[in-house]
C-alpha cells in the first residue's frame, strides 16, 4: 500500500535528474501542451497580472507560458534550489525555492502546476490555500497522475503514490470554492525492450520504484525483471509502463 510521502527524498530524487529530467519526461511535455490547449479552450483567457506556477521544476511548462500568457509578473516555486538556474533571465519572473504545501504562496490570478500534484501530502489543506490566495475570478489549472499510473509496478512492488481519480480530485476543489470548468484524462502506454529499460526511464525523471529504505539486491532485481516480462510483455516482445494523465481548469467564481 502507498506510504507517507517523503518530501526529502523527492528533493533528493530530482536534484539527480535534474540534467536527464527535460530529456526523459515525455509524458510530462505533452501533458503541459495539453493543459495549456484544454485552458485555451475553456476560458479563451490570456492575459493576467499574477501567474504562480507550482513546481517549475527544469521549465518544461514554464518555457511555454511566455507563448501563451501576458503577464506582469511569473511567480515560479519549486522543492529544489537548483531549478532556479533554469529560470535565470527569464522576463519578469521570480523563483521561490520551498515545499508548495507549506511556503507562503502569492495571490495570484492564475496557478498552474504540471505533473507535480501527486507529490501532496495533503490536497484537501492545499487546495484550499490556493483557494485563499486566488484572485476573484482567477484560475487553478494543473495536470496530475490518476491511478493506473505505473499499475505495472504497484502490483509487483506494493509500492506507489496515492493516486487520487478525477472525481476524487473534482470532489475536493468543489468543496473548497473552486468550479471545475474542463478535464481532461486519458491512459499513456509506453513501450520499453526491458523492465530494466522502463526503471531506468523513470529514474532519468526524478521516480523510483523502490521505497527508501529498500534497495534491490541483483537476485531481486532480476526476479522482479522476470516477473514483469512474465506477467506483462506485450505481443512484441516489449514490456509496458503505464500513465494516466488527468487535467483539471478550476475557477473562482467572482464575488461582490
Amino acid at each position: 500500500m502507498p506510504g507517507a510521502i517523503d518530501k526529502n527524498a523527492v528533493r533528493q530524487r530530482f536534484q539527480r535528474s535534474l540534467e536527464t529530467y527535460n530529456r526523459a519526461a515525455t509524458v510530462q511535455r505533452d501533458m503541459a501542451g495539453t493543459l495549456l490547449d484544454l485552458f485555451a479552450a475553456a476560458t479563451l483567457e490570456r492575459q493576467f497580472e499574477m501567474i504562480t506556477e507550482l513546481g517549475c521544476g527544469a521549465g518544461i511548462l514554464t518555457d511555454r507560458i511566455a507563448e501563451r500568457f501576458d503577464f506582469a509578473h511569473l511567480t515560479l516555486i519549486d522543492l529544489v534550489p537548483e531549478c532556479e538556474a533554469f529560470h535565470r533571465g527569464r522576463a519578469n519572473a521570480e523563483f521561490l525555492c520551498g515545499d508548495i504545501e507549506t511556503i507562503e504562496l502569492p495571490e495570484s490570478d492564475l496557478f498552474l502546476s504540471n505533473a507535480v500534484f501527486q507529490w501532496l501530502a495533503e490536497p484537501e489543506q492545499f487546495f484550499g490555500r490556493v483557494a485563499e490566495k486566488l484572485r476573484n475570478g482567477g484560475y487553478l489549472a494543473f495536470t496530475t497522475f490518476g491511478p493506473e499510473t505505473l499499475h505495472e509496478l504497484s502490483s509487483l512492488t506494493g509500492n506507489g503514490l496515492p493516486y487520487r481519480t478525477a472525481a476524487e480530485l473534482v470532489n475536493i476543489l468543489e468543496s473548497n470554492g473552486l468550479h471545475v470548468i474542463a478535464s481532461h484524462e486519458e491512459l499513456i502506454v509506453q513501450e520499453f525492450d526491458s523492465p530494466l529499460a522502463a526503471l531506468r526511464s523513470l529514474k532519468e525523471t526524478g521516480v523510483t520504484a523502490v521505497s527508501a529504505g529498500r534497495p534491490w539486491s541483483r537476485r531481486t532485481l532480476a526476479e522482479f525483471s522476470e516477473t514483469y516480462t512474465d506477467r506483462f510483455r506485450l505481443s512484441n516482445g516489449n514490456v509496458p509502463l503505464t500513465y494516466h494523465p488527468i487535467a483539471l481548469v478550476a475557477g473562482k467564481k467572482l464575488t461582490t
